[in-house]
């Protein structure tokens, strides 16, 4: 199993959870929207399969990856 989990102020939150080997095209292209509608919200992605940790631009379903939301800083 492969999962699409987002980093926010909620905590670990998993976006989506697919078999790579039994998963639908059309199923497939929903979980690569949401990833893009992440990153078009300011996320990065981090491929986090067994332990990798790399940044990635492109959804992969073949990797665990988790989007983690931009630092920003401002006045309190």
């Amino acid at each position: 199993m492969r999962t699409l989990r987002k980093l926010s102020s909620a905590g670990d939150t998993e976006v989506a959870r697919w078999d790579p080997n039994c998963v639908t095209a059309e199923r497939l292209a929903e979980i690569e929207v949401e990833f893009e509608t992440l990153q078009r919200n300011g996320y990065f992605a981090a491929d986090i399969t067994d332990g990798k940790d790399a940044l990635v631009t492109k959804f992969n379903a073949n990797a665990d990856i988790l989007m983690i939301p931009r630092v920003q800083g401002g006045v309190l």
